[in-house]
């Protein structure tokens, strides 16, 4: 599919390089386009990704940022339980002298223009330095859909010539608010896991990032996948750091955090959402690891 807009009422033929997609299921985004960046929006599921070599669970909302060689897979299988929304862009669609070449360039030497918008692009840029995916909360996920929304109606409706100028203005803003977002996250993005790409670990990562809030024993994990005690923890051990429950517990502990400081919902909702047995269960493991109480957090 080539993600570009053709202007409807000129009387000349014009193609500008920029797309947003109304809210899709996953199974419409493509593994990669060549000549775009993207900014993908995800409102619903819970699912890990593969991005280029490494993987990335992810929990919803969040917003990944990804530049025209990166890779993007997801589970066949889990595709249309997870929704998200797409803004695809040129480089050149921002300003006609950049490129993907120049936009990469480092010091002083290029044209102002270039140097302001590496800044605004660095999202996408620093893409395979892993700063490409974070959580966010609901909030910036609204904040980030509308600023989409107004785009996608600009490109749709085009009531004006100043259509593709109007569009580049609400993109500008998400560049902006994202390189706010991603700075500011940066200490909160150590909250998400990354580890290297592997056949036999994978399937095991989707099953759990699909069933934290369920019951999850060691016994029915190995059962699950054919394994023995010694050898999941001996995987887990060796992907994560952490033995495979001690995975599974951390993942909720996550998540529960996450919960506390982006949702009003009450510390026993929460521990039921995330597999707890109850609100003391999860107290007592969330000081454990975060040294403070799930109401200090919040």
């Amino acid at each position: 599919m080539e993600y570009s807009t053709t202007a409807l009422h000129s009387s000349k033929p014009r193609v500008e390089p920029v797309f947003v997609s109304q809210e899709i299921f996953a199974k419409a985004l493509e593994e990669n386009v060549s000549d775009r960046f993207r900014i993908i929006l995800f409102t619903e599921g819970k699912f890990t990704a593969q991005i280029n070599e490494v993987f990335v669970q992810v929990i919803t909302p969040a917003v990944m940022c990804l530049n025209e060689k990166d890779l993007l897979k997801i589970p066949a299988e889990e595709q249309l339980q997870i929704k998200c929304r797409e803004f695809l862009f040129n480089p050149k669609f921002l300003n006609k002298k950049l490129n993907f070449e120049n936009i990469l360039q480092k010091g002083t030497d290029a044209e102002s223009e270039v140097i302001e918008n590496r800044m605004l692009l660095k999202t996408h840029i620093n893409s395979r330095e892993l700063n490409y995916f974070r959580y966010i909360n609901p909030e910036d996920a609204r904040h980030i859909n509308g600023l989409m929304e107004k785009a996608h109606f600009e490109l749709c409706e085009q009531n004006s010539g100043w259509w593709p100028c109007k569009t580049r203005s609400f993109l500008t803003e998400i560049l902006f608010f994202n390189a706010q977002l991603f700075e500011l996250k940066q200490n909160a993005n150590k909250e998400v896991t990354f580890f290297a790409a592997g056949s036999d670990f994978k399937p095991i990562l989707d099953y759990i990032a699909r069933s934290y809030d369920q019951k999850i024993t060691l016994e029915n994990l190995c059962s699950e996948f054919g394994t023995n005690r010694t050898d999941l923890n001996k995987l887990f051990k060796e992907k994560t750091g952490m033995t495979a429950i001690k995975y599974v517990i951390d993942l909720r502990l996550r998540i529960a955090r996450s919960l506390l400081k982006d949702t009003d919902l009450p510390v026993e909702r929460i521990a039921e959402q995330t597999g707890f047995s109850d609100s003391t269960h999860l107290e007592r493991l969330f000081k454990q690891k975060y040294q403070m109480s799930p109401g200090e957090v919040r």
